[in-house]
């Protein structure tokens, strides 16, 4: 069977498609109102997207880029410090309130079994810059060896989740600029050209419904984040539990 485009190019992926692509091509839907206000077949366009046929499927994989590169800039604000201010990252650094010392160090001995990176041998050194590098690459060998094990079903699910919310506030500037075009673009055809109101109407509800939602994203993703951590060190407990694993190759 012929490959579309999309396979070649990584978007037959659960998390390319729901993470990346979908966002992007919901940031595209405030245009609709003044679309079909002005006969503009965007649904027409949208299809052929999703489709992934010809010209389409170009321009899928350039939206799914990015949607991830506003994703990645929203991600340096919210933790300007990323990765190392995460939360799966933030949860083992010994000066953490919101973790108990007694749940780090039961982390730190099973990361030692796991991967075989002591953690607390950095703590006691007290070099801060040793540390963070070290609980890094733990966080970085553990994801490896929870890479498509069954202990890391539920990561991977909150992984989606996260990229997803994390893309979709990132592009906010887009959305919330398409939705202010479509107001004012609806409303002008209305009083000029006398365009029909059910579209300037729908878009004023979509322009109100677009800020209170870009108010509420980011709260939204940090939560998300704090969901991936939670089920990430569940993996962790999990994968020790189930016994030596076999190191494999991650694709983030």
């Amino acid at each position: 069977m012929k490959k579309s485009w999309l396979n070649y190019f990584n978007l037959s992926d659960h998390y390319e498609r729901k993470a990346r692509f979908l966002p992007a091509v919901l940031s595209l839907l405030p245009l609709l109102p003044v679309a079909s206000m002005f006969g503009v077949p965007l649904l027409e366009w949208g299809k052929l997207l999703i489709a992934g046929v010809g010209l389409g499927a170009v321009v899928a994989v350039a939206l799914s880029h990015i949607a991830s590169a506003f994703g990645n800039r929203l991600q340096d604000k919210l933790w300007p410090d990323w990765p190392h201010d995460a939360p799966t990252n933030l949860w083992l650094h010994p000066d953490e309130r919101s973790i108990s010392v007694q749940q780090k160090q039961r982390w730190y001995q099973t990361i030692m079994g796991i991967v075989q990176i002591d953690i607390q041998k950095a703590v006691d050194a007290g070099d801060p810059n040793e540390l963070k590098a070290t609980i890094n690459d733990a966080v970085k060998a553990l994801r490896t060896r929870m890479w498509k094990t069954p202990e890391a079903e539920r990561v991977q699910l909150h992984n989606v989740d996260y990229g997803f919310a994390r893309n979709i506030t990132g592009l906010r500037p887009v959305w919330m600029t398409f939705a202010l075009v479509s107001l004012v673009g609806c409303w002008y055809a209305y009083i000029v050209n006398t365009g029909a109101i059910l579209w300037a109407i729908v878009s004023t509800a979509i322009a109100l419904g677009a800020l209170a939602i870009a108010i509420l994203l980011p709260a939204y993703v940090r939560k998300r984040a704090h969901y991936y951590a939670e089920s990430f060190f569940g993996a962790v407990a999990a994968l020790s539990a189930s016994g030596p694993q076999t190191p494999k190759k991650i694709n983030e």
